[in-house]
């Protein structure tokens, strides 16, 4: 992040390949370190200010918000912390807990995401998948080329290039280099606790894995889009985009029952481990930050205008 110490850009580490068929790397890394879990900090929600010139940390109704750091490009939260990417270098820094306070761990990467504890890195170009050590430019490569990254409670997934295979998604072992080819591609993905969901190719579709390479379909809206899927501790959400307008459902766990929490409001973005969180979209763009109840169609606005780009996690 921009007012911070500026240090050189530092490469995860060297690439690997995922090997097609059994999912183990061309290439061996040492084995992350355990992470230390930060308890507060998946409590609650961050946000960048809606042009990305600050980040700021929901403290509560009776607080507010707190900026805890200056212009960033992305921001990233759950037990493992909380970690900003500098939107000039594109290096990725971690919170200290300290407004003001940030620590550079890491160079540019095609994107990050946070789950279970840890803090996973997709490098330059999507060359390969690493895990953070927990120390500053400390990283672990644990797979080879991936499209996409997802994490939470469950862990990691990479979605394979499609030049390397039908596209498929891997889930990851704990060990670098294994992974599972868990079944066939989706459009977007979400990581929850004991289970992960697919949003399927032709948007009106989404699947829960639980085990093996069987998808068990949880929901099909027939004509309707799904524009967004988040799923965590919390459960998982839709955001649904039908002419009866745009339409967000939590599911029940039951495949197929779904109940609808919301009409044209706000469209789910993240969850921590207590709240989801959504953003109300007006004609000029986001207006608000809204928080769910956890019930029927309650929401309660805790903020004014966001980047959509809300960020919070197990």
């Amino acid at each position: 992040m921009r007012g911070t110490r500026a240090v050189a850009a530092t490469v995860f580490a060297t690439a690997a390949a995922f090997t097609a068929g059994t999912g183990a790397s061309q290439a061996q890394a040492a084995q992350p370190a355990s992470r230390i879990y930060i308890p507060w900090t998946d409590q609650t929600v961050f946000a960048l200010s809606p042009t990305d010139s600050y980040v700021a940390e929901w403290m509560g109704l009776s607080s507010g918000w707190t900026v805890i750091g200056g212009p960033a490009s992305h921001v990233y939260a759950g037990s493992a912390g909380v970690f900003a990417t500098d939107p000039t270098s594109g290096d990725i820094f971690e919170y200290s807990g300290t407004p003001g306070s940030w620590t550079e761990i890491g160079g540019p990467g095609q994107e990050f995401a946070e789950g279970g504890g840890h803090l996973y890195g997709l490098g330059p170009n999507g060359a390969y998948v690493a895990e953070w050590n927990g120390t500053p430019n400390s990283w672990s490569v644990i797979g080879g080329s991936a499209q996409n990254i997802y994490a939470g409670t469950d862990g990691v997934i990479a979605t394979a290039q499609s030049t390397n295979s039908s596209g498929d998604v891997w889930h990851y072992n704990g060990t670098p280099g294994s992974w599972t080819d868990i079944g066939g591609h989706g459009w977007d993905f979400a990581v929850g606790n004991g289970v992960i969901y697919r949003a399927d190719d032709d948007l009106d579709t989404v699947s829960a894995w639980t085990g093996g390479t069987t998808w068990t379909p949880i929901l099909n809206t027939g004509n309707a889009e799904i524009l967004n899927l988040v799923g965590g501790d919390q459960g998982v959400y839709v955001y649904d985009y039908s002419t009866a307008g745009n339409l967000v459902y939590a599911y029940s766990g039951t495949p197929n029952s779904w109940s609808l929490i919301s009409t044209n409001g706000p469209v789910p973005e993240t969850e921590s481990e207590t709240s989801m969180y959504g953003v109300v979209y007006g004609p000029n763009g986001p207006a608000s930050v809204d928080q769910y109840s956890g019930s029927g169609s309650t929401w309660t606005v805790i903020g004014g205008p966001a980047d959509p780009n809300l960020a919070a996690g197990d």
